[in-house]
């Protein structure tokens, strides 16, 4: 008994370093997490932004066009490359993101150890997401697939391994389901952006986060 509890406490360490995953709900165990086409669809569709007194005092200022800047940020998500962005792209990606608090999910992806390859017990939830981005509701939107992972290992290590496995998951939804390769849009974040900071290899750390380039 004793040497099966060392041997899955070394498994568990090695799967640590293997895996990529996310949570629906912060509160879920990963066990019980699960995912649905459904929705999917419904946290990436955009949604209308409720009309402020600022934004109505904004809007009776400068008309119903979209301001000089909101343009540029338009251009900008427009021509970013599918894969290999530079540093300086991630960093004004992250601004708009947060800037427009564009539609975002986190699902659950598991890879073999020191692998980009998929395993099987998530190919049911790849599928899913597949699904809803090539279902009429999320067709016409860019998508962005973010890679992240704990901190066990080096940074350099993780950003690389981050890339590979965000490449992955694009790889198979244009394969399987025919999703335009100038849709999807694979960064890899290494462990820069911790989901749960205070325990740094927390399982919630690894996971890919999907996010709708379209605001409303």
């Amino acid at each position: 008994m004793k040497r099966f509890n060392a041997f899955a406490i070394l498994l568990a360490t090695s799967v640590t370093g293997a895996t990529l995953v996310g949570a629906m709900t912060a509160s879920q165990p990963a066990a019980a997490q699960t995912v649905d086409a459904g929705s999917i669809v419904e946290q990436l569709t955009p949604k209308k932004k409720p009309l402020t007194r600022s934004l109505t005092r904004s809007l009776s200022t400068q008309g119903a066009g979209e301001s000089a800047e909101d343009k540029a940020d338009k251009k900008f998500l427009s021509t970013l490359p599918t894969r290999g962005l530079r540093i300086d792209q991630r960093k004004k990606l992250d601004e708009i993101v947060e800037k427009q608090d564009l539609p975002r999910i986190d699902i659950t992806i598991n890879f073999d150890f020191n692998s980009d390859q998929i395993r099987p017990e998530s190919l049911a939830d790849v599928d899913e997401l597949g699904k809803a981005l090539s279902s009429d509701a999320l067709s016409k939107y860019r998508i962005v697939l973010n890679g992240h992972t704990d901190a066990v290992g080096s940074a350099e290590y993780n950003q690389n391994l981050s890339e590979r496995r965000a490449t992955a998951v694009r790889n198979f939804l244009i394969d399987k389901f025919g999703i335009a390769p100038d849709r999807l849009i694979a960064i890899g974040y290494g462990e820069e952006r911790l989901k749960n900071a205070a325990i740094p290899e927390a399982d919630e750390n690894r996971r890919v986060e999907i996010i709708n380039l379209t605001s409303s």
